[in-house]
C-alpha cells in the first residue's frame, strides 16, 4: 500500500489542503484550511474529500521518518475507522515528506 501525498493551494476556492489518497483502495484523507482572509482562515478540518469537513478533528499528530501519525477526536475516528490513523507516506508533485510534515504543523495551528 503506498499513500500518496501532495500540498495543494486553490486559490480559486480559497483553500490550502495536504492531500493523502492510497493507491489501492483511493480512500482519501484530507486536511485543509481557508486561506487568510477566508471565513473559516482561523481553523482546519479533515474530509475524506467527499465528507463534510471536520473542524479541530486531529488531537495530536507525529512524524517518525516517512510515517505520519494522527489521533482523531471519536467524531473522525468514526468517519475514518478508527482514532488513529498512521501510514508511510510517498510524496508527489515535487514535493518532500519534510515539505508536507511543515505544511501540516502549518495548517493545524
Amino acid at each position: 500500500m503506498a499513500i500518496q501525498a501532495t500540498y495543494e493551494r486553490h486559490t480559486d476556492l480559497g483553500c490550502e489542503a495536504i492531500v493523502f489518497i492510497d493507491d489501492e483502495s483511493m480512500a482519501c484523507f484530507q486536511i485543509q484550511r481557508d486561506l487568510v482572509g477566508g471565513p473559516r482562515s482561523d481553523e482546519y478540518c479533515v474530509t475524506t474529500g467527499a465528507s463534510a469537513p471536520i473542524y479541530g478533528a486531529i488531537t495530536e499528530w507525529r512524524r517518525i521518518d516517512d510515517r505520519f501519525e494522527f489521533a482523531l477526536t471519536r467524531r473522525a475516528g468514526r468517519l475514518f475507522g478508527d482514532d488513529v490513523i498512521s501510514f508511510i507516506v510517498t510524496p508527489g508533485r515535487g514535493v518532500t515528506v519534510e515539505e508536507l510534515a511543515e505544511h501540516v504543523d502549518r495548517l493545524l495551528r
